[in-house]
């Protein structure tokens, strides 16, 4: 309903009143009223103080008054412009009872909140984002994530997969962040720190063709993230990755090891070129047969007690873990990580943690269950998802055709829980994970294109919404 009602109001500004509109907006925000953290909206984040569940007779009442008497003409009216005007004359006779809902609703709950922090988690939208997977298709989120800064528009809240959550870990780092240092760090990242071919055991990640190492790579550039002890709860945005679980039966019976043995992965020898595409190739036929729950699980690092102070590093590196192409793992000599990964696969009773996209690769359901379970205090949010990897035209992506295909069912899952998901065209190939500069300014000035195309209709949602009492 909200929606319909901004999208109408976006379209044909002026067509009721300043007056008229904040009235609407606050009707529909306090039908939605069920939960909140008092101060966490103009905090921008979490309180120390508890939630406050919201139940009064009023609000149920209005709520029911909202669905019944607004509902069809905001959902079912074609017409933006009559939709508006139509909601607009249908508040006018129910103002009373919202006067009289809101009040009861200060009164009852007087010792909890305070009238002014009501209309601030009512009046105030957060934004949370979602960074889906994607291999190399995804560094045009750094150019959307730059139109959303320059508009004003900070993520309160931001969870990725896979190459989501390694530029979500470079977004979340500062609230305002120099995207320019940012775009020249990432042309200066080189292939032989990042990507290597040695042995490693396989204690809680699975084998691959390429070993991926993030901490030496990213430890030189971000002078914040040099310590090995940075956790997640030392970020100046709240955020969480998405990995997935392999299941102990997922590997036909065999242990991470057996498992590379099977497969040919354990080679510490640089393949030729030629051979290093084939052996990807066959590789991302396996991936497939990961995308499926019963094969992994989805776990979300930094979502509860257990992984809250994981390694910044580490839980980017295990959620861009593809399966049998990139193996991520914790070799140094971490007795806290140890400890905890062991901790968490003996609870998720899993084998091997691997890349979170072959689990959720836009987790938008995943955010959406965050905010609600109280991750940032604030229950008004705009949840934006980026998608850089859905079925596509062209040479350099149709190799991945049946892994886009499967994730588009898991996508679809995901779909009504964002406000909006933004599938970005065009964009690099997903097998480009270090692009050149050339290419990387490219694909930077592609996110910024189609964000810049986005950016006015998303702001109207962000207007601070203000309580205007009736006259009477």
């Amino acid at each position: 309903m909200e929606d319909k009602l901004i999208t109408g109001l976006f379209e044909h500004p002026g067509v009721v009143t300043r007056r008229a509109e904040h009235q609407l907006r606050y009707a529909l925000a306090l039908a939605s009223l069920e939960i909140f953290q008092p101060g966490a909206a103009k905090k921008g984040g979490r309180t120390k103080r508890p939630d406050v569940k919201v139940r009064s007779q009023r609000l149920g009442a209005w709520r029911r008054r909202v669905i019944g008497n607004l509902g069809d003409i905001l959902i079912d009216t074609k017409s933006s412009r009559e939709r508006v005007e139509l909601a607009s004359r249908a508040l006018f006779s129910m103002l009373p009872n919202l006067e009289k809902t809101r009040a009861e609703v200060i009164e009852k709950y007087a010792n909890d909140f305070s009238e002014r922090e009501l209309d601030e988690e009512l009046g105030t939208k957060t934004l949370v984002c979602v960074a889906g997977g994607g291999g190399g298709a995804g560094y045009v989120y750094l150019g959307a994530w730059e139109v959303l800064q320059n508009a004003g528009l900070v993520p309160g809240y931001l969870i990725g997969a896979s190459i989501g959550s390694v530029l979500g870990l470079f977004r979340a780092q500062h609230r305002q962040l120099d995207f320019d240092e940012s775009v020249r760090v990432a042309k200066s990242m080189k292939g032989e720190e990042i990507f290597r071919f040695v042995s490693l055991n396989a204690r809680f990640g699975l084998p691959g063709v390429v070993r991926l190492f993030l901490h030496t790579a990213f430890g030189r550039q971000f002078p914040d993230l040099k310590s090995r002890s940075f956790e997640l709860p030392d970020l100046a945005i709240p955020f969480e990755t998405v990995v997935a679980g392999v299941r102990r039966n997922a590997l036909d019976g065999l242990g991470p090891e057996e498992y590379a043995r099977a497969h040919h992965l354990p080679a510490d020898k640089r393949p030729s070129g030629l051979q290093l595409r084939a052996q990807i190739a066959s590789q991302l036929v396996q991936v497939a047969g990961f995308i499926n729950p019963r094969a992994v699980q989805e776990i979300v690092i930094g979502g509860d007690d257990l992984t809250r102070r994981f390694n910044a590093i580490d839980a980017a590196g295990f959620s861009a873990a593809i399966p049998g192409i990139l193996h991520y793992d914790v070799t140094r000599d971490d007795a806290h990580m140890q400890q905890m990964l062991t901790d968490l696969m003996e609870r998720e009773d899993v084998t091997a943690l691997v890349d979170g996209g072959v689990a959720n690769n836009v987790p938008s359901r995943t955010a959406w269950r965050q905010v609600q379970a109280g991750k940032i205090g604030t229950r008004n949010t705009y949840i934006l998802a980026f998608d850089c990897f859905h079925p596509s035209i062209g040479l350099k992506h149709l190799v991945f055709q049946p892994i886009t295909r499967v994730i588009a069912y898991q996508v679809a899952l995901n779909e009504r829980y964002a406000r909006k998901r933004i599938e970005f065209k065009p964009t690099l190939s997903p097998i480009n994970l270090l692009p050149s500069s050339r290419d990387l300014d490219k694909a930077v000035q592609w996110g910024r294109h189609q964000m810049s195309e986005e950016i006015a209709h998303i702001q109207k949602y962000f207007e601070r919404v203000k309580w205007v009492a009736p006259t009477h």
